[in-house]
């Protein structure tokens, strides 16, 4: 029985971030995307609190400069945790995926 405040999250967008890690675990060079985005949002000083895209920064920076990082990112991406899910609220990945790949994600009612 699940707990009276559980919260049901919406079952596509955990597959997207499980299909957006494996895309980049076979193309290491696109996560270049994420890193521009954070740098131009917190550059347009548009952003109210912007620890979670520095918490991202620093998380892709880490899996860039080494295995073991790259290795936590992708364990990262594909958590369906708590802390997980809050930073994925905040997420610097558009581009990552083309128009295509996210229509697989899209669910029938938004269209």
């Amino acid at each position: 029985m699940l707990p009276e405040d559980y919260v049901f999250i919406n079952p596509l967008i955990y597959q997207r971030y499980l299909f957006m890690a494996d895309k980049i675990e076979r193309q290491p060079e696109l996560l270049a995307i994420p890193l521009e985005n954070i740098e131009r949002w917190v550059a347009m000083d548009r952003l109210g609190d912007v620890r979670p895209l520095i918490q991202w920064r620093e998380m892709i920076e880490r899996a860039q400069a080494s295995g073991e990082g790259f290795a936590e990112l992708l364990a990262f991406l594909r958590d369906d945790g708590e802390e997980a899910r809050y930073m994925k609220s905040c997420s610097p990945f558009p581009g990552v995926l083309s128009e295509e790949e996210l229509d697989q994600f899209a669910c029938a009612w938004t269209h």
